[in-house]
């Protein structure tokens, strides 16, 4: 019988920091709305004045993946790509 051992660790969000985000030039127009958006949805001091900034956890991030459902069908597989593209560069940046 093999037992599988289950991590304690949940994942939270992390902060929004300055990253480089690699997008091929059709998406790359989306990601000025998907930065703007993130930013909308952040938390502010989420955490407190000493972890300060601006923090996505999981349900604004959860929230900002809904943002390609506000376009047509032909932009939204490009601002979803924008999207996935940006919170990869976020959790790079945040050394996740």
């Amino acid at each position: 019988m093999s037992s599988v051992a289950l991590s304690e660790v949940e994942f939270l969000g992390f902060a929004l920091g300055d990253c480089t985000v690699n997008l091929d030039q059709t998406s790359a127009k989306y990601l000025r709305v998907v930065h703007g958006t993130a930013l909308e949805l952040a938390i502010h001091n989420q955490f407190g004045a000493e972890y300060g900034g601006f923090w996505l956890l999981l349900p604004q991030i959860t929230q900002l993946r809904r943002l390609p459902e506000y376009y047509s069908p032909e932009e939204a597989p490009l601002v979803e790509f924008a999207i996935e593209a940006y919170l990869a560069a976020q959790i790079r940046e945040f050394g996740v």
